[in-house]
């Protein structure tokens, strides 16, 4: 089904790195977005927010949020700003550490209609990925399909048709990671929307600036990650019991491997920290826009 052209509002989230989001909102704004919602997360007493306010214009919607409420809280969050503002128009989310090449919005937008996810193509710091896919039982994930695994699409960047681009979008259970693979299981079950791919990379994506790759904070929200999929994916409590095992056998694996490799523990202490941290959420003890354990 065609829709007709409706505005495209970028959505970004900002963690305490002003010169990306500056970076990633002019890329936006030059490929021709109607308008921004920076969505800023970083909790540092307005600093990163006054950077920011200081190199846009009227076309970008900066909000402060008093805390810090993670990927998918803060996303939904600014979802429901843009619907103020500019209510029933297509929503392009993109990470802060992603810009646009030219002429991507015009390729997403040869592919959109009412009924379409568009996703593009990203150069992940030289790493060309499409869809990517993930096992249900193991997590582990690919870029070519292989039994047992479902598509998803890297929420790096989602070109949304105005009937998703709504709040709440992401599960918030999710502080940062496995948001898009659980929206990938979601849309792949209900087959609500169809997900398209451009044909060309259209996005640089400048991997793990926001997370620190390795650190103990990234080590342990892949490992909740890991286990609040096992939620969300079982189809029943004898299928979750199944996942969480297969899960911890895989994380178990991983983190010895990484320990060996950076000859260093904290793989492991993360993986402690990110099952005691999913299990708190799992049994209600932490709500939206909680703080990481560490």
């Amino acid at each position: 089904m065609i829709c007709r052209n409706p505005k495209v509002i970028g959505i970004l989230l900002n963690y305490r790195d002003a010169t990306r989001s500056i970076r990633c909102v002019k890329s936006l704004l030059d490929e021709g977005v109607d308008g921004v919602v920076v969505w800023d997360n970083s909790a540092d007493e307005g600093v990163s927010a006054s950077a920011i306010s200081a190199s846009i214009d009227s076309r970008v919607e900066l909000v402060v949020s008093e805390r810090n409420l993670g990927f998918a809280a803060g996303m939904n969050a600014a979802l429901s700003i843009m619907q103020v503002r500019w209510a029933g128009e297509s929503a392009l989310l993109i990470n802060n550490d992603a810009t646009l090449r030219a002429g991507a919005l015009a390729a997403m937008r040869v592919l959109a209609d009412d009924d379409a996810i568009v996703a593009p193509v990203i150069d992940h710091a030289g790493d060309v990925v499409g869809f990517r896919y993930s096992h249900r039982w193991f997590g582990v994930q690919a870029k070519r399909p292989f039994p047992g695994a479902f598509p998803f699409a890297s929420g790096a960047c989602l070109l949304l048709p105005p009937s998703a681009s709504r709040s709440p979008l992401f599960d918030e259970s999710f502080f940062m990671y496995g948001e898009d693979v659980e929206l990938g299981w979601r849309l792949w079950t209900a087959k609500r929307w169809l997900v398209k791919m451009t044909e060309e990379p259209q996005v640089d994506h400048e991997v793990g600036a926001s997370s620190g790759k390795g650190s103990m904070f990234y080590e342990t929200q892949v490992a909740a990650a890991h286990w609040l999929l096992a939620d969300r994916l079982g189809k029943g409590s004898v299928d979750r019991c199944l996942l969480h095992a297969c899960r911890g056998a895989y994380l178990i694996v991983r983190a010895t491997f990484r320990c060996v490799r950076s000859k260093s523990l904290v793989p492991w202490r993360g993986l402690a920290s990110g099952i005691r941290q999913a299990r708190a959420i799992s049994r209600g003890e932490i709500g939206t826009g909680w703080q990481a354990i560490l």
